[in-house]
């Protein structure tokens, strides 16, 4: 029988710790603070607007988390991977000088972090949490996110010429069939579900998840569902199919992406009618709301808001901090301008035309088991 979070806090499981007193609980369209929170399985609290560390590098990690803090964000997300495995460490000793400095209490930071496909499976992945949680500088994490679906690569010089000879999998890792992904992923979860249970990880989610691959694992899970499902997700790759899933479900939905990304090459945007911060759609918005002052990129963290989704941007700027978390409390979408703002992908030619990340991912379109 498949059980939910509190069943597992019932036969054991170390119980989450209480949520700051700041934090509180609303819907995402309704957020009006950077505290303002999801609920997710088993009492825990998780903001709806969060601060991205994806791409800061090592050299800006540290410093742009510590100012995000000061800035009023609670929630920090970050990889194993990211900066070829450099910025969980900064992330840490951010979090490390603001703990000793009394910027924040770790109870008043919600903190997440994601495992590496490189380590798909069980014991490589309760591996792959402990050297995080030791970067970190903490003893857990308030989610831990499986980061991709397939495998990992062999090698970062996959050739185009071999990959159509061969298929997407030839340079899959340890000769890993896509018929063995499934249950690699199975143990993955497994592993989180074991995480949960001990405390190291106070929710269990996933990232880069379709619908397929959600049932696949419903199927051997039992801790169900997980709490977040991250996906990239904005005006022109909405996501509609699965958001009603993962509504549906209890599946907070969290977006990245959410200004259209960093991966889309020049020739891509021009081919989707030029980069949505310049949309004709989202300028009027801003025009709309001159009286606030609300930006491009207010306007789409804002709509992505409005349709349900947690939203996490990133920045190294601290200005920028402040204007992208002025997305909350400051203005709503009419239903005429998010009307407006959806018509921008109306037009693609298929549903993976607006889908501008993992460029060089050879299984970028997700479609395997």
């Amino acid at each position: 029988m498949k059980r939910t979070l509190d069943d597992a806090d019932a036969d054991g499981a170390v119980p989450a710790p209480p949520a700051a007193a700041p934090f509180r609980m609303t819907t995402a369209a309704a957020a009006s603070s950077l505290t303002d929170c999801a609920l997710l399985l088993g009492g825990v609290l998780m903001p709806y607007v969060g601060f991205g560390t994806y791409r800061l590098g090592a050299s800006q990690a540290c410093k742009a988390v510590a100012a995000a803090l000061r800035n009023g964000y609670r929630l920090v997300d970050t990889a194993y991977i990211y900066a070829g495995e450099k910025t969980e460490a900064e992330v840490g000793k951010a979090l490390a000088s603001a703990f000793a400095a009394g910027t924040v209490s770790r109870s008043e930071v919600f903190i997440t972090t994601k495992h590496w496909r490189k380590f798909h499976g069980y014991e490589p992945a309760l591996g792959c949490l402990q050297r995080s949680l030791q970067r970190l500088q903490l003893d857990y994490v308030d989610c831990w996110m499986m980061h991709w679906p397939g495998p990992a690569w062999r090698t970062m010089n996959r050739r185009n010429d071999e990959l159509t000879e061969h298929g997407r999998w030839h340079y899959a890792m340890d000769g890993h069939a896509e018929t063995e992904i499934v249950a690699l992923r199975a143990e993955t979860w497994r592993a989180m579900e074991e995480a949960l249970r001990t405390g190291k990880a106070r929710s269990i989610a996933v990232s880069n998840f379709t619908v397929a691959h959600l049932e696949t694992l419903k199927q051997t899970a039992t801790i169900w569902p997980p709490a977040v499902n991250q996906v990239e997700m904005h005006p022109l790759y909405p996501q509609a199919e699965l958001r009603a899933y993962c509504e549906r479900e209890g599946i907070v939905l969290q977006a990245y992406a959410s200004l259209g990304g960093q991966d889309g090459s020049k020739a891509k945007w021009a081919s989707l009618g030029g980069h949505l911060l310049e949309a004709p759609a989202v300028l009027d918005a801003c025009r709309a709301h001159a009286s606030v002052h609300a930006t491009p990129a207010q306007v789409l963290l804002r709509w992505a808001l409005q349709k349900g989704a947690a939203v996490c941007p990133k920045t190294a700027s601290e200005a920028r901090m402040a204007e992208n978390g002025a997305c909350v409390g400051h203005f709503t979408l009419s239903d005429a301008e998010m009307g407006a703002i959806d018509a921008l992908g109306a037009n693609a030619p298929d549903e993976h035309a607006g889908r501008l990340c993992w460029r060089t991912e050879p299984l970028r379109l997700l479609d395997f088991q």
